[in-house]
């Protein structure tokens, strides 16, 4: 993995808690529901390291310093970014009432609904005054990729109501996932004064490694070792989760089939006997293979931008290293 990994998310994790602070007064009483979320404190206010995967700092930091880009810059726009991406995290929870996340009570069922949409709403104002000091560029850009997840997170809620297929579920993971994690190559770049062909092979790039990130994750939220996962095999469809397998099982799916899909995610809870129905037609219709073949497309789509990029071959080892990590982490 990446040799000084430790070193450049010890810097963000440090300016992480220095904006909180600085943001907030300290009699806020939403100060330590936002440090509980982050991951800096539990939830009695005590020290822990709980800061979650930290993808997009990692990318976005990464980015920068393989281009010879200042890290100062690139921590603040970093810290900014992860903001954006929790509090769409403290919406999210409440938009589809999940109680937990990273094995901790979620922000609104500690303090309510109310008072979690107003943290998410703080995190986000905190986020702004951060990319701000940044400059208008990444500014801009931090502005694009928040729009563009939004509206991928309501085409999301609007498919609790049916079935897609893949071509409809790639054009909203493009937006809900896709957006911060090709943020976080284009702020690298950014914070690294990069070229503007560069910033586009970059923002490419990040397209194929968003989408290879999301469907495997999905297929995870199916087949995955329970030993490692700690989720039951097809854990996704009990929640009725309509992720990339769903959506291609649906798309070449029979007919009779397609009702029958639907009719199991129109069931809440997906019992037991359906959801072995569900994945009957999965294997039936080749889903998971399909889906493994999307995750190594994108990612060798991805590698080949990676080769025209302007990196030394060591930074290109590594950028390969840190991705293909990604691709393949469990949940």
């Amino acid at each position: 993995m990446i040799t000084n990994a430790p070193i450049l998310l010890n810097r963000y994790a440090e300016h992480l808690d220095g904006a909180l602070r600085s943001a907030l007064r300290g009699d806020s009483l939403l100060h330590p529901v936002l440090r509980y979320h982050v991951g800096l404190e539990d939830e009695h206010g005590k020290p822990r390291e709980g800061l979650g995967k930290l993808l997009r700092p990692s990318l976005l930091l990464h980015t920068c310093q393989h281009l010879g880009g200042s890290l100062d810059r690139a921590t603040r726009a970093a810290v900014a970014l992860e903001l954006v991406h929790n509090f769409s995290l403290i919406h999210d929870d409440i938009q589809d009432e999940d109680p937990t996340r990273r094995g901790f009570p979620t922000v609104w069922t500690r303090v309510g609904v109310a008072q979690a949409i107003n943290a998410g709403d703080l995190l986000y104002a905190i986020a702004v005054h951060e990319i701000l000091a940044c400059g208008a560029g990444a500014t801009a850009v931090l502005n694009r990729a928040t729009t563009a997840m939004i509206e991928g997170q309501a085409m999301d809620l609007s498919f609790e109501d049916r079935l897609v297929e893949s071509g409809e579920y790639l054009a909203m993971i493009d937006r809900k996932t896709g957006a911060l994690i090709r943020c976080s190559f284009e702020l690298g770049a950014v914070c690294a004064d990069a070229p503007d062909d560069v910033r586009d092979r970059l923002v490419e790039f990040g397209i194929y490694v968003g989408r290879a990130f999301q469907i495997r994750d999905d297929v995870l939220g199916i087949w995955g070792d329970p030993a490692i996962t700690g989720k039951p095999r097809g854990s996704d469809i009990r929640r009725r989760k309509k992720s990339f397998p769903i959506a291609d099982a649906f798309s070449h799916a029979t007919a009779e089939d397609r009702a029958t899909l639907t009719a199991a995610y129109a069931t809440d809870p997906i019992d037991d006997a359906r959801v072995k129905t569900v994945m009957d037609i999965l294997e039936k219709t080749d889903a998971k293979t399909h889906s493994e073949e999307q995750v190594h497309s994108n990612l060798q789509q991805a590698e080949d931008i990676l080769e025209s990029l302007p990196l030394e071959p060591s930074a290109q080892h590594e950028m390969r290293e840190l991705v293909a990590f990604l691709a393949r982490r469990n949940k």
